[in-house]
C-alpha cells in the first residue's frame, strides 16, 4: 500500500484546527454561556463519552470541577447499561460527548438522562442530531477520518469555554488565565503543526518499536488518546496509563530502546514526571518528552510547548500526538483514515456489530 501523503483527512484536518478554534472561539462563547447558566445549579456534572470523546470528558471532569463543580466523567457504555455508574437524582446535569451522533452507547446515555428529567446538554459536530439534548455545542464538521483530530480538541475547548464561563460566574480561583490561554490556543497550535518535521524521526523509530505513553493529572487523557491515535491510524503497539500507575508494575515491561513518550508539563506532578523518566532513561528508553526537557534526561528529545494552565495544557500537548501517529502511519504504509475496513477481513468482522 502507497504511503498516505498530505491528501489524507486526518492530515488535512489537523492542519485545519487552528481556523476552526479561532471560529469556535468567536462563534461558541455564546453557546458556552448558555450551557453555564444551565448548569449553574448542578449539584453533580456527568460528563459521558466513547472512545476519544471519553478522553475528552476526562479532561472536562478536570475544567469543570476547576470552574467549582462536581463534575464525574463516565463512559458511555457504563452511563448506559449500569445505573449504578451514575444514579440520577434531581440536581443532576448531564454532557453527552458524541462527535457523530450514531455511536450506539452515546445515544442510549442521552435517552438515559432525558428519560432522568435532568438538564442534558451535548457536545458535536456542526451536523450531529442528538435527540433528547437541551442544547447541542457544536464543534467543527464532522471527521472524515476514522482518525479523529479536529473534533478531539475541538469537543476539549468547548468544555473549556463552558468551565471558564461557569467558573468565572461563580468566582471560583480555578478558571484564574482560562479566557487569556484559550485566546492564544489557534496560534499556539499552528506552531505546533508547523514543527511537524521534528515528529517525523520519532515516528520512524516508534514504528519499528514497542511505545509507552504516560502523563499525569489532566494528561493522563492525553497519554490515553495516544494509545487510540496510535491504534488507529498507524495500526502501531502502543500501552499507556496514567504516570503512578504506569510506576506500580506495568513499567517493568519497558525494555532498553522502547519509546517513551512522557508528557511533562509545569504543574502539580512535575517533581515526580521527573523521577519516572529517570527511572525510564535508566533502563534504557528512547524518550520523547512532549512538554519541556528535563536536567538529567540527556539522552531525550524533547518537543517544547509553551506554557498553559496546567489543566488546560491537554488541549496542546495532544497535537504533537496526533502529528506521531500520523506520520507513524506514513512510516508502516498505513492509511490512517480507513480504521482497516480496506482490509476485507476486518471491514466483514467490524460489519458484526454497530459501534
Amino acid at each position: 500500500m502507497a504511503a498516505p501523503t498530505t491528501d489524507s483527512f486526518m492530515y488535512q484536518t489537523m492542519h485545519r484546527q487552528p481556523a476552526d478554534l479561532r471560529r469556535l472561539l468567536d462563534a461558541g462563547q455564546a453557546p458556552a454561556r448558555s450551557a453555564a447558566e444551565r448548569l449553574a445549579d448542578a449539584g453533580r456534572i456527568f460528563v459521558v463519552g466513547i472512545g476519544t470523546s471519553y478522553y475528552a470528558a476526562l479532561v472536562g471532569e478536570w475544567l469543570l470541577r476547576a470552574a467549582g463543580a462536581d463534575a464525574r466523567a463516565v463512559m458511555s457504555f457504563d452511563f448506559a447499561l449500569y445505573h449504578e455508574a451514575a444514579d440520577l437524582r434531581r440536581g443532576d446535569a448531564v454532557i453527552v460527548m458524541a462527535h457523530s451522533g450514531v455511536k450506539r452507547f452515546s445515544s442510549e446515555a442521552m435517552a438515559n438522562a432525558a428519560a432522568a428529567r435532568v438538564p442534558v446538554l451535548s457536545v458535536g459536530s456542526l451536523t450531529a442530531e442528538h435527540p433528547g439534548s437541551q442544547l447541542v455545542l457544536r464543534t467543527v464538521e464532522r471527521e472524515k477520518s476514522a482518525a479523529f483530530t479536529a473534533s478531539h480538541l475541538a469537543a476539549m475547548t468547548v468544555l473549556a469555554q463552558v468551565a471558564t464561563e461557569l467558573g468565572e460566574r461563580r468566582r471560583a480561583a480555578g478558571v484564574a488565565g482560562f479566557r487569556a490561554a484559550l485566546g492564544r490556543l489557534p496560534d499556539l497550535v499552528g506552531e505546533v503543526l508547523a514543527r511537524e518535521a521534528e515528529v517525523r524521526p520519532i515516528a520512524e523509530e516508534a514504528a519499528a518499536r514497542r511505545v509507552y505513553a504516560a502523563g499525569a493529572g489532566p494528561n493522563a487523557a492525553t497519554a490515553l488518546e495516544a494509545v487510540i491515535k496510535v491504534r488507529e491510524a498507524a495500526q502501531g503497539w502502543i500501552d499507556a496509563l496514567p504516570l503512578e500507575q504506569f510506576l506500580h508494575g506495568p513499567i517493568v515491561s519497558v525494555n532498553a530502546g522502547d519509546v517513551a513518550v512522557v508528557v511533562n508539563v509545569p504543574g502539580r506532578s512535575a517533581e515526580r514526571v521527573a523521577e519516572v523518566t529517570a527511572v525510564l532513561d535508566a533502563i534504557g528508553a528512547r524518550l520523547w518528552l512532549v512538554g519541556q526537557g528535563l536536567p538529567g534526561s540527556r539522552r531525550a528529545t524533547v518537543f517544547a510547548l509553551p506554557e498553559l494552565p496546567e489543566l488546560l495544557s491537554p488541549l496542546l500537548t495532544v497535537v504533537p500526538i496526533q502529528l506521531l501517529a500520523y506520520h507513524m502511519a506514513v512510516v508502516k504504509g498505513v492509511n490512517p483514515d480507513r480504521f482497516r475496513r480496506d482490509d476485507p477481513t476486518y471491514a466483514a468482522a467490524f460489519g458484526l456489530l454497530k459501534i
